[in-house]
């Protein structure tokens, strides 16, 4: 099958779920990659994606934030008009001219306003989740006032967008199951894959304890502040030798302005599984967000006990106790990462069937046949009266 991968980024390993299908379809089909770039050194890096034929656009800063000031007059998600220059438009179109693909894969909403022009070629698209969700939680309960405005705009249009897509039959991946109600037929769960080697439980790792996460995302950074302002200084209280290490990507300056005092800070680091490697418990503080969370599946596939929130716990669908352990309350928290420090072998445990958990929804071999189940659909062409739908744009 001839497949025209597009995304609005060059998918890397801060961005696993775009580079991982992208491996899969590559290596069994014809992939060509279409992608915005923001700079050169992310255009470089596509130098290393399985497909020999790419097409970058180029997407400066500061002409993505000026399409998302003109999205507020025009009634656009600001997402998609950060992420539509042109120069995507032309290289889209070109490409389904000259190359006619049989299929397009369209990567996570940014990328959405694409489909009208993909006629009657087949496409799907991976939301990974309704985000819709999320900025409809920034507007509940979001740090501030900008946030909250920003959650108002954003939320209605964009659960606008998502329910078009439904009505336009387009098939939508997701990464979990939605919980808000019977999903629309049109859904897919293909959850996110990681194969992480086991480390075993006969490792004696160091008191570390670990976050790993995009540092330049809102929720990642609530959460954490969240447990370094309530949680830390009580486990360091009871546990003196514990050290936390955040790895993550661009950490704002209030962030390295806490190194130190058992403390570590690692930015941009190419390869996250070291640090899963010799840490004793892993941490999912978010409360905000959907899907579920890229940490919680890496650290249960490397062998890491895990302490995260109910939501978090529930939109993946692992059991308090079982796979990890779940606290939403500092006092609860404290209690989690300290038992999971001092008695290691109920953490093995624990750590044991989290494993087993990942294994088996997450592995490579799990998600491969449930994105083949996308492109078994994705082989039938949407009907005539579907496709010739108008944009609500």
């Amino acid at each position: 099958m001839k497949i025209l991968f597009v995304a609005p980024w060059v998918p890397s390993a801060i961005r696993p779920r775009s580079l991982a299908f992208l491996q899969m379809l590559a290596a069994e089909h014809d992939v060509r990659f279409l992608a915005l770039v923001g700079h050169s050194e992310e255009a470089h890096s596509a130098q290393w994606l399985p497909t020999a034929h790419r097409t970058l656009v180029r997407n400066p800063r500061v002409g993505s934030m000026v399409r998302s000031l003109r999205a507020l007059c025009t009634g656009q998600s600001l997402q998609q008009g950060y992420a539509s220059p042109k120069g995507l438009d032309t290289a889209f179109r070109r490409a389904l001219d000259e190359w006619q693909p049989d299929a397009v894969h369209l990567n996570v909403f940014r990328t959405a306003h694409l489909i009208e022009a993909c006629g009657r070629t087949p496409v799907l698209i991976d939301l990974d989740e309704f985000r819709s969700e999320y900025y409809q939680q920034l507007a509940d309960d979001g740090p501030s006032l900008v946030w909250r405005a920003l959650g108002r705009v954003e939320a209605r249009r964009m659960r606008a967008r998502e329910d078009t897509l439904a009505r336009m039959a387009v098939p939508i991946m997701l990464s979990a199951p939605t919980l808000s109600g019977p999903e629309p037929p049109n859904t897919f769960v293909v959850r996110s894959p990681c194969d992480f080697p086991f480390r075993g439980l006969d490792t004696q790792p160091t008191r570390t304890v670990l976050f790993v996460g995009r540092l330049t995302y809102e929720a990642n950074v609530h959460g954490l502040l969240w447990f370094l302002r309530e949680c830390w200084p009580g486990i360091r209280a009871a546990v003196p030798d514990a050290k936390l290490r955040i790895v993550g990507t661009v950490p704002p300056r209030l962030m390295r302005s806490l190194a130190g005092s058992g403390i570590e800070i690692f930015s941009n680091v190419p390869d996250v599984e070291p640090h899963y490697a010799a840490a004793a418990v892993a941490i999912a503080p978010i409360f905000r967000g959907t899907g579920i969370q890229m940490k919680l599946i890496q650290s249960l596939s490397a062998g890491v006990p895990t302490v995260t929130t109910g939501a978090v716990a529930s939109r993946a669908g692992v059991q308090d106790g079982v796979h990890v352990r779940v606290a939403d309350d500092p006092t609860g928290w404290t209690a989690a990462v300290c038992e999971l420090l001092d008695q290691r072998t109920a953490a093995a445990r624990l750590a044991a069937a989290g494993r087993d958990w990942v294994v088996a929804q997450h592995s490579s071999a799990a998600v491969r046949r449930q994105l083949d189940r996308v492109y078994a659909r994705v082989a039938t062409p949407r009907p005539a009266a579907l496709v010739d739908s108008p944009s609500p744009y």
